[in-house]
């Protein structure tokens, strides 16, 4: 990645997080010191470069999905963190704010940003959990249910008072991971001999 377009992304970045989708191209241009055309020759649109910024932000989540050298409960917890990261930092909940704002402006950006962002995540999650059911590591008949579940005992309320800038003293810290985790894990713990 060009240390140009690196630039760029922090700067559409910044722009989406303070004024929503609604920031023009030329403001983006300026933040990132470059001139407007150069936005275009790396992005096609404004809609392109706000999928670019915001779809990334899971990858190391889901490259904790993929990795097969994790028990289940490992991969669980580190993917606990891993989207915690995004979801819950300053700049996630920036980001979540800037998109759930304009979705009712914008549904095809915000059902594209669903599918491209978490949704993806969430299909994952989804997959790992069924294939965790089938090897008898979990009792999870219903694996998209569970996925919703874990997500929600991951952000939920807590998201919501970071949304609306009521936080309690510990939201958004690590010390509610292991917690929620376990929690998690007994609610779909596969019966013992």
């Amino acid at each position: 990645m060009s240390d140009k377009f690196s630039q760029i992304i922090a700067a559409a970045r910044a722009a989406f997080e303070d004024k929503g989708y609604r920031v023009s191209m030329v403001d983006i241009a300026k933040r990132a010191g470059v001139a407007k055309q150069t936005l275009y020759n790396h992005f096609e649109s404004k809609e392109a470069l706000f999928a670019e910024v915001f779809t990334g932000c899971g990858a190391e989540a889901a490259s904790v999905l993929d990795n097969t050298s994790l028990s289940v409960a490992d991969k669980i917890m580190a993917f606990a963190f891993a989207l915690r990261r995004v979801s819950m930092s300053p700049n996630g909940v920036a980001g979540y704010r800037a998109m759930t704002a304009e979705a009712h402006q914008f549904p095809e950006l915000a059902a594209s940003f669903y599918q491209q962002g978490v949704g993806v995540l969430h299909r994952q999650t989804a997959a790992m959990l069924a294939e965790a059911h089938r090897l008898g590591q979990l009792v999870c008949p219903n694996p998209n249910l569970a996925a919703d579940m874990l997500f929600s005992m991951l952000t939920g309320f807590e998201r919501s008072r970071l949304l609306l800038g009521v936080a309690q003293g510990d939201d958004g810290t690590d010390a509610r991971v292991a917690p929620i985790v376990a929690a998690f894990l007994r609610a779909f713990a596969a019966p013992t001999a």
